[in-house]
């Protein structure tokens, strides 16, 4: 039942010798519009155009008005590429339109535990 990206993430931290970082974006909407949703979909291009990128989840806590994106990288240096893209960093600039708030992780993940039943 263990979906793939967790499949994946676990061997590579497994095997010793691939790194897994992750960078959780977690962020209390204000508005969610047409220009949220594009850009959104440009991050997404832009995640899924980095060659370090190796998958992502989002979360959903409606009784607290949040939501969590969190991406998986193959390096910080692919990390640094994402956070730096263009479309990423125009997003970022008009935050305030759409979030009342937001946090972001940086983590080095050394290991994944699961009874895969998630």
């Amino acid at each position: 039942m263990e979906n793939g990206l967790m499949r994946n993430l676990k061997e590579r931290c497994k095997s010793g010798n691939d790194k897994v970082y992750s960078s959780s974006f977690i962020f209390r909407i204000k508005k969610e519009d047409s220009e949220f949703e594009r850009f959104n979909n440009l991050i997404d291009k832009a995640a899924n155009a980095n060659q370090g990128f190796l998958g992502k989840e989002r979360w959903v806590n409606p009784k607290e008005n949040k939501k969590a994106v969190t991406y998986y990288w193959d390096s910080l240096e692919s990390l640094k590429t994402f956070s730096n893209h263009p479309d990423h960093q125009r997003a970022k600039q008009r935050y305030k339109q759409w979030y009342y708030g937001y946090e972001v992780i940086i983590s080095n993940i050394l290991t994944i535990k699961s009874d895969e039943k998630i």
